[in-house]
């Protein structure tokens, strides 16, 4: 069931919670795989995020 909740996942930015355009991908504090829209790609990185 965790395989199909994966791929059938919402997809959201990981910072402004809103369906990412041109979505770059960092890993989060937890070390998960987020999507970042392009508007929210400076913050993603003063918040030290590692770009995927």
């Amino acid at each position: 069931m965790k395989f199909l909740s994966r791929i059938f996942r919402r997809k959201s930015c990981g910072v402004c919670g809103k369906k990412p355009v041109k979505p770059s991908y960092y890993y989060n504090d937890k070390d998960e795989k987020i999507p970042v829209c392009y508007k929210c790609v400076e913050y993603a990185e003063r918040r030290a995020y590692q770009k995927a």
